[in-house]
């Protein structure tokens, strides 16, 4: 047993039900994002095929479904997959949230500021990104005037 899974037990169920309906909600939108950004890719996809034609017409249709499948099991709504390989950084969305939820516990019990606990947060999140070979887009004019703002 982990500290994580023990960590879980010791909270009140009414928490640990408040933290499942999150972790759901935030599942469930990128579920959706992840359908409607497929739906106008497998329409490319197989208009490229009927066009193209040939033994392998469906070629980038199946590439589409494949990206389908393999978002799915990262996702994983429902708790059905196992994560991907451990080569992978970022194993599953499950994966994410857990380091974003242990950062937010570690900095609530150093006592730090939101601004710092965000700046973590960032942190963790950037190592992702550099690992999964994301590039990192440049800060926005409003989390530029969040971080210069007067801390409360």
């Amino acid at each position: 047993m982990n500290a994580k899974s023990t960590t879980h037990r010791s909270e009140s169920p009414r928490f640990r039900l408040v933290r499942k309906a999150a972790v759901l909600q935030l599942k469930l939108i990128a579920d959706g994002l992840r359908d409607a950004a497929l739906i106008p890719i497998s329409l490319i996809a197989s208009v490229i095929g009927l066009i193209r034609g040939g033994d392998d017409a469906d070629r980038e249709y199946q590439a589409v479904i494949e990206l389908g499948r393999r978002s799915e099991r990262w996702i994983n709504l429902f708790g059905n997959h196992a994560p991907l390989g451990r080569s992978h950084p970022a194993r599953s969305l499950d994966t994410l949230i857990d380091r974003a939820e242990d950062v937010v516990r570690e900095q609530y019990q150093k006592g730090l500021t939101t601004r710092e606990a965000r700046a973590a947060i960032e942190a963790a999140l950037e190592k992702v990104q550099q690992a999964t070979g994301q590039v990192s887009a440049a800060p926005t004019e409003s989390k530029k005037a969040d971080r210069d703002a007067p801390e409360s």
